[in-house]
């Protein structure tokens, strides 16, 4: 069977920090891959599908030196399976392979997410 590939965005694989909020709750955790409209993670715990969540993703330092800030963005679940049933590749037993969607991603933060992406992939 021949599957096509339905995003619309590059995703790679990568190994970043991540801080999520959801309510009152706030998980640190670690990205497993980043697209220029959502990322895939590893959760200690199931998230509600469709539940809005504030994200802090930061992405390496430039080469120039600078420093950079976690890009402040909020996303919506998409996707939250018991790790081994969607992704055989996801670490840790009884954790939750998760999807985010970007739902509102400023210009600046589109770019640095798409600069970053293409450098990975490329």
């Amino acid at each position: 069977m021949n599957q096509t590939e339905r995003r619309s965005h590059p995703r790679v694989p990568v190994d970043l920090p991540l801080q999520l909020t959801l309510r009152d709750r706030t998980v640190t955790t670690r990205i497993l891959d980043l697209s220029g409209s959502g990322i895939r993670f590893s959760a200690p715990k199931p998230l509600p599908l469709l539940s809005r969540v504030q994200l802090a993703i930061q992405l390496p330092e430039r080469l120039e030196g600078g420093v950079t800030t976690p890009l402040a963005i909020t996303g919506v679940v998409v996707r939250c399976d018991q790790a081994g049933k969607a992704h055989a590749d996801t670490p840790g037993s009884g954790a939750f392979d998760t999807a985010i969607y970007f739902e509102d991603l400023s210009e600046a933060a589109r770019s640095q997410l798409s600069q970053f992406v293409a450098s990975q992939a490329g």
